[in-house]
C-alpha cells in the first residue's frame, strides 16, 4: 500500500468500523449467555442443597427412630 488515498483509507475504516461494531454485537451476546449461565448453574446449586438438606433430615429422622430415640 504505498500509494494510499483518501478514498482507500475511508473505506478501511469503515471495514474496521464494521468489524468493531460486528466485534461489539459479538460481545454482547457472549456477555448475555454467560449470565444465563452462570444463573442456571446457581439454580442447580441451590436445588442441590434443598435435596442435601431433604436427605440429611430423613436420615437423622430414620436414625432417631432405629435409636429408640422416638
Amino acid at each position: 500500500m504505498a500509494n494510499a488515498t483518501i478514498a482507500s483509507n475511508r473505506e478501511r475504516i469503515v471495514r474496521v468500523e464494521e468489524d468493531v461494531t460486528a466485534l461489539e454485537e459479538r460481545l454482547t451476546s457472549l456477555e448475555k449467555m454467560h449470565i444465563e449461565h452462570i444463573a442456571k448453574i446457581d439454580m442447580i446449586i441451590q436445588i442441590g442443597k434443598v435435596i442435601l438438606t431433604l436427605v440429611t433430615a430423613s436420615l437423622g429422622v430414620d436414625l432417631g427412630i432405629q435409636g429408640g430415640m422416638i
